[in-house]
């Protein structure tokens, strides 16, 4: 009879644990994901995340030329994105995050993902919708005491980081490609591997599934940057000494990438 009770009362937490979480989901509004303006041409507001004040604006400067400024804390983090050329400034004051900012990037980036697709769809986005949350990944996983200064690409080519960029270039899972990546010393590593075959090696974001609802990209320059993380780094966040100019290669990649069709 013990049991029963116990049973029965487990089942009933549950129940009333999973309501709860469907009421959560059905009551977020603009205003509790920080929204304050949302527009095709504009996106603004602010929140604070895990004890760290974010602000983020996101303007269209054109149909295809967006520039976007997330602060977090003291730090501000600048884009000028251009969609038609796949040109990319950016600019972080050589700030460098912790953990925990990156942390707070991740978890806003996925309220406003949940908020923003809530109906299910992964394809139907405004551009200025889009900037943000990618920046907002990009930007989260970058390397262990990685400072982000400025960083250019035109045309794939880019300036401040050592290395070549190799452009936006599609991979597809269940396939395999070579890894190419180098150390802090300039030791060249090139290794075959299976795309998604470990953790999603290859795909362009965090997590596996990903834990944005907005589409991935699957790119060559991402795997290189997983691949070097994983052989020479952390997990997910290498070393900036080994890993951080391969992480640059791929700021395009994630910018651009599902846009190109490299969904896999």
């Amino acid at each position: 009879m013990k049991n029963r009770f116990r049973l029965l009362g487990i089942a009933l937490i549950c129940l009333l644990l999973t309501a709860s979480c469907e009421q959560s989901e059905e009551n977020q509004t603009a205003q509790s994901v920080g929204l304050e303006i949302q527009g095709t041409d504009v996106l603004s507001g602010h929140k604070r995340m895990n004890g760290h004040e974010i602000r983020f604006k996101v303007i269209a400067k054109s149909d295809v030329l967006y520039v976007a400024t997330i602060n977090i804390d003291q730090h501000a983090l600048t884009a000028v994105i251009d969609y038609a050329t796949e040109n990319i400034d950016l600019d972080g004051s050589k700030a460098v995050l912790s953990k925990s900012q990156k942390e707070a990037f991740l978890d806003l980036g996925q309220e406003l993902s949940e908020y923003l697709f809530k109906d299910g769809s992964v394809d139907d986005f405004t551009l200025a919708e889009f900037t943000l949350l990618r920046l907002l990944e990009y930007w989260a996983k970058s390397p262990n005491h990685y400072a982000y200064d400025k960083l250019s690409i035109k045309s794939n080519r880019l300036s401040g980081i050592k290395g070549s960029n190799e452009g936006i270039t599609c991979i597809r899972k269940n396939t395999y490609v070579t890894a190419v990546y180098d150390d802090a010393r300039g030791r060249e590593f090139r290794e075959r591997k299976l795309v998604n075959g470990d953790r999603c090696l290859g795909r362009c974001g965090s997590g596996c599934p990903g834990i944005f609802t907005l589409a991935s990209a699957w790119t060559k320059d991402c795997l290189d940057h997983d691949q070097c993380g994983r052989v020479l780094g952390g997990s997910t966040n290498p070393f900036d000494s080994n890993c951080g100019d391969e992480y640059g290669q791929a700021a395009d990649d994630y910018l651009f990438g599902v846009i190109r069709g490299c969904r896999g």
